[in-house]
């Protein structure tokens, strides 16, 4: 499969931290293992996570390596992904139940020329290979296939995304959830800014005993997909978030 890389030309219009923000000095948590045996497409999902990886771009080669930005508590086996400044609305689980546990969060890096930004999220629930994957979906979605035209995701308009357990939810205030400037919102970005990588950012924010993991999402809003991976014992073994700068679907 051909993956065609879409995006970079648009850095400039990611929603970016202030130009004040200092870049981090911190050394980052990067993944060195192998892929697991790779037995079902698209290969990227799980390639792009490890470092050395390279895909040919419209004009240039393109970088990509994985981080481990820390571990998020799956208490209730639901997850919920979503855009922090509306989680009182559109903080929704997925359908799927996941497992139980703390379970590390990793984000593909894509460099070009110096340049960054996070092309694809992912809490890894075992090392198994992935055998399948399927669209995530919420209450009342319809199945669609992977790599087909339509797709199910969420959408973002702060230019950042957000994983947890939907316990955090219930750990929130309702300032929490409904105040931009001193909500889950502020404190986050707060939080981001700490993890200032140009031209991206994250977090793991602490919520009472819960996690919510934050990053920057590609080139900025955007709706995206989420995919569920399914080991050979048909447990999920992969969440990941899919930020549109490839176009892996074509052949």
């Amino acid at each position: 499969m051909k993956y065609i890389f879409i995006a970079f030309t648009f850095f400039a219009c990611n929603i970016s931290p202030k130009k004040t923000t200092p870049i981090s000095t911190e050394v980052l948590d990067t993944i060195t293992t192998p892929a697991p045996p790779i037995n079902t497409t698209p290969a990227l999902f799980e390639t792009a996570f490890i470092k050395g990886t390279t895909q040919k771009g419209k004009s240039a080669t393109v970088n990509l390596y994985g981080i481990t930005i820390g571990n998020i508590n799956i208490v209730s086996g639901q997850v919920i992904a979503c855009d922090p400044l509306h989680v009182d609305e559109y903080g929704i689980p997925f359908t799927q139940t996941f497992p139980t546990g703390a379970y590390p969060v990793q984000l593909s890096i894509a460099n070009v020329g110096g340049e960054e930004t996070v092309a694809f999220a992912r809490i890894k629930f075992n090392d198994e290979p992935v055998t399948r994957w399927q669209l995530a979906l919420l209450a009342g979605q319809e199945p669609l296939p992977v790599g087909g035209e339509k797709i199910h995701g969420y959408g973002v308009d702060a230019g950042i995304g957000i994983l947890m357990d939907k316990a955090a939810i219930k750990a929130m205030t309702q300032e929490q959830l409904t105040q931009i400037e001193e909500g889950i919102y502020a404190d986050i970005l707060k939080q981001m800014d700490q993890h200032y990588h140009y031209d991206w950012k994250y977090a793991m924010h602490t919520l009472g005993e819960h996690k919510i993991a934050a990053f920057t999402t590609g080139v900025g809003d955007g709706r995206y997909a989420s995919y569920i991976g399914f080991d050979a014992t048909g447990l999920p073994c992969r969440l990941v978030i899919d930020f549109g700068l490839f176009n892996w679907k074509e052949k």
